[in-house]
């Protein structure tokens, strides 16, 4: 189980890298899936979890400052979860939307309190003119950022989907229902904040095209 779990930890920190040089989109279920599936000996159930969470997760993407849910960890535990019971594909959807929302919730949490802490670090080392020192600022935020993400994957696969159920059962209904409303919403201001710096002369053409 030991070595399953830190092949699941490999599988999601190379997931979780796909933003590092610019979006290689290969952090989707699809794909992402059947490498879960090749880990835990079944090549076959990890193809078919794949396609099915990539028809759910199909419009789950970055726009603006929104972050979708994390699909790369509902992927992975969903699909070792399906790999290692036996149960339906069908079940997949139901355990990957949820742990999806709750890893999102700590990539926030992340996101707005830890990482901004580097932000001022390097503030500092760009006052001083230290180019290589903002350099190795957003490299060590960055990569720790996807490190850590990816622990928490091999954890919650090493506990087991009963664990992470029994987490969301804390959460108060009412913030995963503001998670819903928000994860609506949060796109399509995104794509505002996107269309306001693109509406000029110069770029408008492209933004109807």
């Amino acid at each position: 189980m030991l070595i399953k779990t830190v092949m699941i930890i490999l599988v999601a920190f190379f997931a979780y890298m796909h933003s590092y040089m610019g979006s290689t989109m290969h952090n989707r279920p699809i794909i992402v899936a059947p490498l879960v599936g090749l880990v835990l000996g079944d090549l076959t159930t990890g193809i078919l979890v794949g396609a099915t969470l990539e028809l759910v997760f199909m419009g789950a993407f970055p726009i603006g400052a929104s972050n979708p849910p994390d699909f790369v960890s509902g992927t992975i535990i969903a699909t070792g979860f399906i790999i290692m019971s036996g149960q339906e594909i069908a079940g997949a959807v139901a355990l990957a939307v949820p742990i999806a929302t709750l890893v999102l919730l700590f990539d926030n949490f992340l996101m707005t309190v830890v990482l901004i802490q580097a932000s001022h670090i390097a503030d500092k080392f760009a006052a001083e003119g230290d180019i290589q020192g903002v350099e190795k600022v957003q490299r060590i935020a960055g990569i720790g950022n996807k490190v850590i993400l990816a622990l928490v994957v091999g954890l919650g696969f090493y506990l087991g989907v009963p664990m992470i159920e029994k987490i969301l059962t804390y959460i108060p209904e009412y913030v995963i229902h503001g998670m819903d409303v928000a994860a609506g919403i949060l796109p399509a201001i995104g794509f505002t904040m996107l269309a306001r710096m693109m509406i000029n002369k110069e770029l408008f053409p492209f933004l109807l095209f």
